[in-house]
């Protein structure tokens, strides 16, 4: 027990006592007892119970950093074994809720015109941003650094945050990699102690190793497209063409299937460079390939065969089919409005031959040699028109 002594200070007591003797009923009626102040030893017993606590608090906190050491060691592993940016933006979703429980979030990424920023990744059920903005609507962004609101009455709000009649706590960050900025860490919640100082030092290291996982993944793209593409219409190589062909003749062997393929050649090409300048006849081959890309399915293989020469490959398309694609493509270049600089350069036609395998060919070589003989006689026909292989 503890009284209080005369100058208002608490004092603890422990007591031992003895009963001499008692009534008739077992009341006690005489008691001999001493006391002994143990204030310093529960002084000690308290100092004790605090550390006790504060090493149980360090050991759970240890604990838990570890689990969130784990977790960025498991997204980086996965980030390094994905092939495609569009694998990575799976893997982040799955990967970074764990961390920041009782949290929505997402990741925001600028497209290449740097004119807005996408949700590409969110967890969550409570996401309070916009999924589409503009760079200049988020504080983080604007000054190149985290923006945490902890109060939003009273902190600046980014203007693609919403539902502001929840009490929200939200945090951007800046994702960036050898200078660019590649887009945003976004996090909410209602509950403040979801989103205290650590959990924003994690959030930031987080974004800094998304970050430079996304920037390695972008440039093994651009690598892998520069051994496939042809850097000026941006439609695949001669040399990815030849591969693909083969692998598409083969199974549409095996699953006996049709293959369509259409060779494709822009009518007095000639004149665009003799009248414009080589820009301009450059020009006319970019606007095509941009086109034929928009054009096209997600099977379809359209690639740059030499010069201003072009083929598609069409798995499973008969001839009819095949040839159908063709007059399609030939009346859409007959609408592009082809400018170099302010100068246009007037109405493009092209014209097009089209083979179909097993009917015109088994091979390859033979395939492509019947669209071209198709190709030339649409040239000697008159051009701007489609022809069959009929040999």
């Amino acid at each position: 027990y503890r009284l209080r002594d005369k100058y208002g200070e608490w004092r603890w007591f422990h007591t031992w006592e003895t009963v001499f003797t008692k009534t008739g009923s077992g009341s006690p009626v005489q008691i001999l007892g001493t006391a002994q102040e143990i204030t310093e030893r529960k002084q000690v017993e308290e100092a004790l119970r605090v550390v006790n606590e504060q090493l149980a608090d360090w050991v759970n906190e240890l604990e838990q950093r570890n689990q969130e050491m784990a977790l960025l060691s498991k997204i980086n592993e996965f980030m390094q074994a994905c092939a495609k940016v569009e694998e990575a933006y799976e893997a982040i979703s799955a990967l970074v809720a764990p961390l920041f429980p009782e949290v929505s979030g997402g990741i925001f990424i600028m497209n290449s015109s740097k004119h807005w920023l996408e949700a590409v990744a969110t967890w969550g059920t409570n996401l309070t941003s916009s999924t589409l903005f503009k760079p200049d609507e988020c504080w983080a962004l604007r000054r190149g650094q985290p923006h945490w609101v902890k109060n939003k009455d009273s902190d600046v709000v980014c203007q693609h945050c919403h539902n502001h009649s929840l009490p929200n706590q939200s945090l951007c960050i800046p994702m960036m990699a050898q200078g660019e900025t590649l887009g945003m860490l976004y996090l909410n919640t209602t509950n403040s102690e979801k989103l205290t100082k650590a959990k924003k030092q994690l959030a930031v290291t987080v974004a800094e190793q998304i970050s430079l996982s996304l920037a390695n993944l972008q440039l093994r793209e651009r690598l892998r497209n520069q051994s496939i593409r042809d850097p000026l219409t941006g439609l695949f190589n001669r040399r990815y063409m030849e591969k693909s062909l083969q692998q598409e003749l083969y199974r549409a062997e095996r699953n006996k299937k049709s293959l369509g393929l259409i060779m494709l050649d822009i009518d007095h090409f000639k004149k665009f460079n003799d009248n414009f300048g080589h820009e301009a006849g450059d020009m006319v081959l970019q606007e095509l390939g941009k086109f034929l890309q928009q054009s096209v399915r997600k099977s379809d293989i359209a690639c740059r065969y030499g010069g201003e020469e072009l083929m598609l490959i069409l798995p499973e398309a008969s001839l009819e089919n095949s040839k159908q694609r063709a007059e399609e493509i030939r009346s859409g270049v007959k609408q592009l409005k082809v400018h170099n600089g302010r100068q246009c350069l007037g109405q493009v036609t092209i014209s097009l031959g089209v083979a179909c395998f097993p009917e015109q060919g088994l091979s390859g070589d033979a395939i492509i040699q019947a669209a071209d003989t198709a190709l030339y006689q649409a040239k000697k026909e008159g051009r701007d028109r489609t022809v069959v292989y009929l040999g």
